[in-house]
């Protein structure tokens, strides 16, 4: 038997991670915040599928969690860990509320490493284990081009960028991969969480600009890629023996890296810019 353990399971990447590795015939941890939500995943894969209930920025849970993984583990290890919880806010610099900054930190980063931390010794980060799983942490695009309005976010998934590069040259030592997916435009949820349903940001000289993102969000939620792209990208990663060290999964890959590694920064900001012109009209 080979174990995974998911984050974040009850919809997106996650949900679609966990269904994967089931169906390859892997025991599933997967994690959410509410019992409710592990329902269908137990109804369909129960001698398969063991959930667990906590929020991800609440450390005395994830202790808990970390020991209901080894106490079923015994003496074998996760041959995978895909550490994908994560909450998206945006909003001018200028203006954003330093407490929402910090809340995107506390869970994208904070809460993230930590638990990678507890679970490493679980993949064979010892000098003792014999076998070594895989390390997944879900990034994104934003976290190596940052748009206008999306600094909060992205901020935080470049700090992810950078502690995961240091941890897949640290793990070097184990043998242990990690690897980093940057998800583009996807069909989930976590940008519809995300839209504010009012403009806190009205009376500044970004208003007319926030108002239009949702609009904004929900046509890039249209030229998405479905979410079993990642999914099978991170099975196809698993599964290499020589897995690359990040994974860039978006609509317009090869526009995206010229733009990225090519254009100019100044150049950037022209056509963002002009974008943002396009938002106020």
């Amino acid at each position: 038997m080979k174990y995974a353990f998911v984050t974040g399971v009850s919809s997106g990447i996650g949900k679609s991670t966990a269904e994967k590795f089931l169906k390859e015939g892997f025991y599933v941890f997967g994690s959410v915040r509410k019992p409710e939500h592990a329902e269908a995943f137990k109804n369909q894969y129960a001698e398969r599928f063991h959930p667990l209930i906590f929020d991800i920025t609440d450390f005395e849970a994830v202790d808990k969690a970390v020991s209901e993984i080894r106490d079923i583990l015994q003496d074998n290890i996760l041959d995978v860990f895909v550490n994908n919880a994560g909450v998206a806010k945006y909003g001018p610099i200028q203006h954003v509320p330093i407490e929402e900054l910090r809340q995107q930190f506390e869970v994208n980063v904070f809460a993230n490493v930590n638990l990678t931390q507890k679970v490493l010794p679980l993949i064979g980060a010892s000098k003792t284990a014999k076998k070594k799983g895989k390390l997944f942490v879900i990034s994104s695009t934003a976290g190596i081009m940052t748009r206008p309005m999306l600094g909060p976010y992205s901020a935080s998934k470049h700090a992810i960028e950078a502690i995961y590069d240091a941890l897949r040259r640290e793990m070097m030592i184990y043998g242990i991969d990690v690897i980093i997916i940057e998800p583009g435009p996807i069909k989930t949820d976590i940008w519809g969480k995300a839209k504010k349903g009012g403009n806190p940001y009205e009376d500044t000289a970004y208003g007319k600009i926030f108002a239009q993102l949702d609009d904004a969000v929900d046509q890039i939620e249209k030229i998405g890629l479905p979410v079993n792209k990642v999914s099978d990208k991170i099975w196809a990663a698993y599964q290499s023996k020589k897995p690359k060290a990040r994974y860039i999964v978006t609509p317009k890959k090869f526009q995206f890296i010229m733009a990225m590694y090519v254009l100019p920064a100044k150049k950037l900001d022209k056509i963002f810019f002009k974008e943002f012109k396009n938002l106020i009209k």
